[in-house]
C-alpha cells in the first residue's frame, strides 16, 4: 500500500506523455503509485510508459482496448491502494509540490477534498483567460464544511477532477465511478463527490498545468456535437435523479442541473431532443436563457 494513488489514463498522447511523467518523478513527495491505464493507444504512448518503468518504479501499467476516459479511470480505481486519489490527465502535468502540499494538509486537517487551481496554456503560451482560478471566491487554508463549500461552488464552480485531491474512502465507500461512454463525465462525478465529502480546503496555487491542444474538444465547437449534447443530456437526467441527504446538497445538485440544462439550449437545434425535465422546470429555465440572450444582445448595441 501507499499513501497516494495517481490514476493516469493514457490514449495517444506520445508528444506530451514524457512531460507528464517527468512531473511525477519530480514530486517532492514520493510515497505514491501511478496507475497508468493504456486505453488502446495506437501511437508510442505504451512504449514511453514501458521506458519509464525503471525511472519511476512505482509505475503500474494496465492495458485495455480503447473504451474512453471514464472506463480508463474506472480501471485505475480498481487497482488503487492509496489512502488518497488523484486523477491526472496524461497530456498535462503538475507542479513538483502538488502531492506533498495536498497530502500534508489532508492528513493534518483530516480533509476529504483539497482543491487547487490550474494554469491553462497552449503551444503559444499561457492563456489570457483562466477559468480555473478560485482566489476571488475561496479562502485559502480554511476548512470548509460541506454546506459552506457548496455555497461557494454556486458562485464559482470547476468540474474537472484534476483540480481535486481526494480521500479514497469517500469514493469507495459511496461507490462513486465515472459514467462510461459519455463526454462531460466530471460534470456528474464532481457533484457526487461534493455532496458526499464533509471537509474541504483550498490551496491558492496553480499546481495543475492545463494544456489546450489544437483539435481537442476544448478547441472545437462542442455545440455542434451530438455526442456532447447527448452526454450532457444524460448528466442532466442523472443530476435530476441524484439523491441528496441535506438541503444544501439538494440545492447544489439542482443548481448544477439547471446550469447544464441552460447550457444545452445553446446546442444546434437539430441536435436537441425532447426535454428530460418536468415541463414547468424546462419552461422556467428556457425563459431564463431567452432573457439572458436578450440582455446580452441589448448590451452589444
Amino acid at each position: 500500500m501507499c499513501n497516494v494513488s495517481v490514476i493516469l489514463p493514457v490514449y495517444n498522447v506520445a508528444p506530451y506523455l514524457t512531460e507528464c511523467l517527468e512531473s511525477l518523478m519530480a514530486q517532492t513527495f514520493q510515497d505514491f503509485e501511478v496507475i497508468a491505464v493504456n486505453d488502446g493507444s495506437t501511437d508510442a504512448s505504451l512504449a514511453i510508459l514501458e521506458a519509464y518503468r525503471e525511472k519511476l518504479p512505482q509505475l503500474c501499467i494496465v492495458s485495455q482496448p480503447n473504451q474512453g476516459l471514464s472506463a480508463a479511470r474506472n480501471a485505475g480505481l480498481k487497482q488503487a491502494t492509496g489512502a488518497y486519489l488523484y486523477f491526472l490527465d496524461s497530456d498535462d502535468y503538475i507542479h513538483n509540490e502538488t502531492l506533498a502540499t495536498c497530502f500534508t494538509l489532508a492528513e493534518k486537517e483530516q480533509l476529504d477534498v483539497v482543491k487547487f487551481d490550474a494554469e491553462p496554456f497552449t503551444s503559444r503560451g499561457v492563456t489570457a483567460v483562466n477559468p480555473y482560478d478560485s482566489r476571488a471566491v475561496l479562502v485559502e487554508n480554511k476548512v470548509y464544511s460541506q454546506q459552506e463549500w457548496l455555497a461557494t461552488q454556486r458562485r464559482h464552480y470547476n468540474s474537472p477532477v484534476w483540480l481535486y485531491f481526494v480521500r479514497a474512502d469517500v469514493v469507495f465507500m459511496n461507490g462513486l465511478q465515472f459514467v462510461e461512454g459519455i463526454l462531460h463525465e466530471d460534470e456528474l462525478f464532481t457533484p457526487q463527490l461534493f455532496t458526499r465529502a464533509q471537509r474541504f480546503m483550498y490551496v491558492a496555487q496553480p499546481f495543475f498545468k492545463r494544456r489546450y491542444r489544437d483539435g481537442s474538444i476544448m478547441q472545437n465547437n462542442i455545440y455542434s456535437s451530438k455526442t456532447s449534447y447527448d452526454s450532457k443530456r444524460q448528466v442532466i437526467i442523472q443530476l435530476d435523479q441524484e439523491y441528496a441527504v441535506s438541503k444544501a446538497a439538494k440545492q447544489f445538485l439542482r443548481s448544477r442541473r439547471n446550469a447544464l440544462y441552460m447550457d444545452s439550449c445553446s446546442y444546434d437545434k437539430v441536435l436537441r431532443s425532447k426535454t428530460p425535465l418536468n415541463k414547468w422546470i424546462s419552461a422556467y429555465l428556457e425563459a431564463r436563457v431567452t432573457i439572458r440572450k436578450a440582455r446580452k444582445k441589448k448590451g452589444r448595441r
